[in-house]
């Protein structure tokens, strides 16, 4: 089998899981006894100490397994988030959220009234309120 051949069958294996993934729900059971049997695994892990864990480690390494075999597994979406520092090491807040949440607000005010203001004398130039008021959030006065 030529290579041109062996991309176009990973591209639509790769479609067809991308389709499987989506439609996971309402695709028919081709094993159902096989599938019950991998369910009950799963559940006997879990049942064991450190299970959690031990399940994603196990998922982690089936699904690094099929790639090497390629078999085009959907990306995660959603990356696990770890963050490194402490709750009990994490600095307060240095700033007065109060005061600062009445700063942005006048802000905000301001901008709305000079564009009501510049809409008196020059009709239609209004929409830029939004982006003023992103930057003020982004900035974080």
């Amino acid at each position: 089998m030529c290579s041109a051949a062996i991309r176009t069958d990973r591209v639509r294996l790769s479609l067809m899981s991308t389709d499987v993934a989506m439609d996971l729900n309402r695709m028919p059971d081709a094993e159902p006894v096989g599938t019950a049997e991998w369910e009950e695994s799963l559940d006997a892990v879990l049942a064991q100490r450190g299970g959690y864990e031990r399940v994603l480690f196990l998922l982690r390494r089936l699904i690094d397994r099929g790639r090497r075999r390629g078999v085009a597994v959907p990306a995660a979406l959603n990356t696990p988030y770890v963050n490194t520092i402490p709750a009990d090491k994490t600095p307060p807040y240095p700033g007065d959220r109060a005061i600062e949440r009445r700063i942005k607000s006048l802000m905000r005010w301001n901008a709305v009234a000079m564009v009501v203001r510049a809409n008196r004398e020059f009709p239609g130039i209004g929409g830029h309120i939004s982006t003023f008021q992103s930057a003020a959030t982004l900035y974080q006065v």
